[in-house]
């Protein structure tokens, strides 16, 4: 029991498989992707006879959401490269967290789709929020495997202060209850849950934490 329990440590935390910076570039072009395929739903097709304005204004649920999700998307982009520049190394267990936040992050374009199609004050609009909030929910949840991995496997690059790992820490548990609260709130109000996954968004804009990741020596 215990040769078989050693044998997945080695393989889940032990071995390298590859830089950060590879780890990275490959991220960035599924975020690329990701945030591209949102456009692809905003549709503005004017009617026999209606204006452009009219067209426009009738395709605001679609704008909106693409905006909302663009928001998401772009933020998390910043704040995973933000990150990753505190990540020195990279194992299998936090490739394959990485690689779970890219999926969720990948299917975010479809509920996207679904909130611009269902009206927000009904069941399906309600469905569709719930999937909407819990695809948020469960990149969160991913950031946080990636961050507490890393840290506790000491992937990171030297230096990193005891503060700054404090602080990432309760920034990402934070950011998962209120993704995970909003979501439960879409059975309730789905607006809320876009208001609160809005706001939690930009409240990770500055990055992973606004202090000062590596420790300077004092002169």
């Amino acid at each position: 029991m215990s040769d078989g329990s050693g044998r997945f440590s080695r393989w889940a935390g032990g071995a390298e498989r590859g830089d950060a910076a590879r780890l990275e570039a490959f991220s960035d072009g599924v975020l690329a992707i990701a945030i591209t395929l949102l456009i692809l739903d905003v549709h503005v097709e004017p009617e026999h006879g209606q204006s452009l304005a009219a067209a426009l204004l009738a395709s605001w649920p679609q704008i909106g959401a693409y905006a909302a999700s663009f928001l998401q998307i772009g933020i998390m982009w910043a704040n995973h490269h933000t990150l990753f520049r505190t990540i020195a190394r990279v194992d299998q267990l936090l490739l394959l967290s990485n690689l779970f936040l890219l999926i969720f992050v990948s299917f975010l374009p479809l509920p996207t789709r679904l909130v611009a199609e269902h009206h927000l004050n009904d069941a399906d609009g309600r469905t569709a929020m719930l999937l909407y909030g819990g695809t948020l929910t469960a990149c969160a949840l991913a950031f946080n495997l990636i961050w507490r991995h890393a840290a506790r496997r000491d992937l990171l690059v030297p230096g990193i202060s005891a503060a700054f790992r404090r602080d990432v820490g309760r920034r990402y548990l934070l950011g998962l209850a209120v993704y995970l609260v909003s979501t439960l709130l879409s059975q309730i109000h789905p607006w809320i849950t876009l208001a609160l996954t809005a706001v939690i968004a930009v409240f990770f804009l500055l990055g992973p934490s606004p202090r000062q990741a590596v420790e300077i020596p004092a002169d």
